[in-house]
C-alpha cells in the first residue's frame, strides 16, 4: 500500500487537534473555568446520576428514549466523577468522534484537504451550532460508522458489523438505528439494480444485516427489559412517544422565525443553510447516481450516504426541531461538498465562499461564547462559569440544600448536576401538555406525599400552558392544587422561578 506523503500523513492527527481546541474555547472560559452547559443533554446527566444511586430507567425512573446515553454518562461519572467539566468534556470527546467519523466518511469520496473542509464545517457550523449531547449524536455516529463500513465492499463480515453498529444505534435512539438499516436494505438492493448481482447474493446481505441488528439490540436491552418488565418497556420506548410526545413543531419543518436584530441574523442564516441542505441535497444526489449508475466510479458510496440521509430525514419529519435537524444534517453537508469538488471551473470560487463563511462563524461562535458577562462560583459539582442570572438563583438554593438532598424542580432538570440533588419522584418533569399524561401527576404527588419534601422549584414559563397548547391537555390542575395547599412561596428569582418550602 503506497504511503501518504508526510503533510497528509498529519492531515489527520492535527485537524482533530485543532477541533479539540476549538470545541475546548466554546465549553471553557479563558481560565479553563467549564461554563454551565445547557440543552436537553441535562437530562441524560440526570438519568446518569440516577443509575449511579441503584436506579433502573422504566422501572425506579421516567424516560421514553433508551438508555444507551445515560450509561455513557454514568460511566464518565464513575471514572471521573459528576463534575460540570467531565460534562463539557464529553461534549468535546463526542464532537471529536464525529469529526473523526465526518473525515473518514469525506475521504472515501474526496481528497484529503477537502474532507478536512468539510470536517470543518461539520464542527462549527452543525455540531457548534447546538453542542448539546444528546442520544441523537451518539445514534448518528453509530449509524455513520455503520454506512462506513459498507463502502469499500459490502461483505458478509462488514455486513454483520453494520448490522451490530445499527443495533447499537437503536440503543440510544430507538427509531434511528432502524432507519439505518432501512437504508442500507434500500441501498443494497439500489447495487443489484446498478451491477446486477444477483438477487439471492443480496437478500442473503439484508437477512444477515437485520438477524445482526436484532440480536445486538436485544442482548443490550435485555436487562432492561427483565428489571422493568416488558409491557413497561414497550409502552415507555414505543407507545408514549409515538401517542404523547409532540410539540408545536411542523412537518418537514420545525419553524424559522425572521431575525430581529443583527445579532440573530447569523444563527438565522445557518439554520437555513442547514434545513435547505437537508431537504434538498440527498435527493438530488440519489438522482444523479440513477442517471450515471453505469459510469459513477464510487455510485455505490454516494447511494449509501444519501439513501442514509434521506431515511434519517424521514425519521424526523412528522416531529422536527432544530435539534433533529442538526443531528441528522452530517450526510447532506458531507454530499454537498462533493458537489462542490465537481463544480469544475466554479470550484476555487466556491470554496472561497465557504471558507470565508466558516471563518466568519467560528469568530462570532467565540466571541458570543468567551465575551459575555459571566461570574465564576463553585458548587458541589466543581467550579463553573455562569450567568449573573444563574448565580443568584444557584447561590440561594446551594444556601438552603446540601449535596445528596432530595429536591424536586417541576419542570426542566439543570438544577439537580451542578448541585448534586437529587430527584425523589419517578418523573423526570411536569408540563402543561400531553406530554405528561394524569396518572403521572398522581403518582407525583403520591410521592412527593410520601416522602414530604421540604423544596420544590416551580418554573411558571415552562409549567403554565402557552397560547399554542391546547387547554384540555392541561392536566396539571391537580399538582397545582397540592403545591397551592401543602407548600407557600418563600422566594422568587429575577427570571420568575419560584420556589415553595413544605408548611
Amino acid at each position: 500500500m503506497p504511503r501518504l506523503p508526510a503533510k497528509q500523513n498529519w492531515l489527520q492527527p492535527s485537524l482533530l487537534v485543532g477541533i479539540s481546541l476549538y470545541l475546548y474555547i466554546q465549553l471553557f472560559s479563558s481560565r479553563g473555568v467549564p461554563f454551565l452547559s445547557k440543552g436537553d443533554q441535562t437530562f441524560f446527566w440526570v438519568y446518569a446520576q440516577r443509575i449511579l444511586r441503584g436506579e433502573w430507567p422504566y422501572r425506579d425512573f421516567f424516560q421514553f428514549t433508551p438508555p444507551g446515553t445515560d450509561l455513557f454518562f454514568a460511566t464518565l461519572f464513575k471514572l471521573f466523577g459528576p463534575h460540570i467539566w467531565v460534562m463539557n468534556f464529553a461534549v468535546i470527546l463526542l464532537g471529536v468522534a464525529l469529526s473523526w467519523l465526518c473525515f473518514q466518511l469525506a475521504k472515501q469520496l474526496m481528497d484529503q484537504r477537502m474532507a478536512a473542509l468539510t470536517t470543518l464545517l461539520f464542527v462549527v457550523i452543525v455540531y457548534s451550532g447546538r453542542l448539546d449531547a444528546t442520544h441523537h449524536w451518539f445514534s448518528l455516529f453509530a449509524v455513520l460508522l455503520a454506512v462506513r463500513t459498507l463502502m469499500p465492499e459490502r461483505a458478509a463480515f462488514r455486513v454483520t458489523a453494520a448490522g451490530a453498529l445499527l443495533g447499537i444505534g437503536s440503543f440510544f435512539t430507538q427509531t434511528t438505528g432502524v432507519a439505518g438499516v432501512l437504508a442500507i436494505l434500500a441501498s443494497l438492493a439500489w447495487e443489484r439494480f446498478s451491477s446486477q448481482r444477483p438477487w439471492r447474493t443480496i437478500v442473503q446481505q439484508q437477512i444477515l444485516l437485520v438477524f445482526a441488528f436484532g440480536l445486538v439490540w436485544s442482548a443490550l436491552s435485555a436487562p432492561f427489559i427483565l428489571t422493568a418488565g416488558w409491557k413497561q418497556f414497550w409502552y415507555l420506548q414505543v407507545t408514549y412517544p409515538r401517542r404523547y410526545v409532540t410539540y408545536a413543531h411542523s412537518f418537514l419543518f420545525p419553524g424559522l422565525a425572521a431575525p430581529t436584530s443583527w445579532h440573530a441574523l447569523p444563527e438565522f442564516a445557518q439554520r437555513l443553510f442547514i434545513y435547505v441542505l437537508l431537504v434538498a441535497v440527498c435527493p438530488v444526489m440519489l438522482w444523479y447516481c440513477w442517471r450515471k449508475r453505469s459510469v459513477l466510479p464510487n455510485g455505490m458510496q454516494l447511494v449509501l450516504l444519501s439513501t442514509t440521509g434521506l431515511l434519517l430525514l424521514f425519521e424526523i419529519a412528522t416531529r422536527m426541531n432544530w435539534n433533529r435537524v442538526y443531528a441528522v444534517a452530517t450526510p447532506a453537508v458531507i454530499l454537498f461538498f462533493w458537489l462542490v469538488d465537481h463544480m469544475g471551473k466554479r470550484r476555487p470560487y466556491a470554496i472561497t465562499a465557504l471558507l470565508t463563511i466558516l471563518v466568519c462563524a467560528a469568530a462570532v461562535q467565540t466571541r458570543s461564547r468567551q465575551h459575555r458577562p459571566l461570574a465564576i462560583t463553585d458548587l458541589p459539582a466543581g467550579r463553573v462559569a455562569l450567568s449573573l442570572e444563574e448565580l443568584e438563583e444557584f447561590s440561594w438554593l446551594q444556601q438552603h440544600t446540601r449535596p445528596g438532598d432530595a429536591f424536586f424542580q417541576v419542570s426542566w432538570l439543570n438544577i439537580y448536576p451542578p448541585l448534586d440533588l437529587h430527584s425523589p419522584v419517578f418523573v423526570d418533569g411536569l408540563w402543561p401538555s400531553g406530554i405528561t399524561r394524569p396518572e403521572l401527576v398522581t403518582l407525583t404527588i403520591q410521592q412527593l406525599e410520601q416522602t414530604r419534601l421540604k423544596y420544590i422549584l416551580w418554573i411558571p414559563r415552562f409549567t403554565m400552558p402557552s397560547a399554542s397548547d391546547s387547554p384540555s391537555q392541561d392536566y396539571l390542575g391537580p399538582f397545582r392544587e397540592y403545591l397551592q395547599s401543602h407548600y407557600t412561596r418563600v422566594h422568587v428569582f429575577s427570571n420568575q422561578d419560584e420556589v415553595w418550602e413544605r408548611r
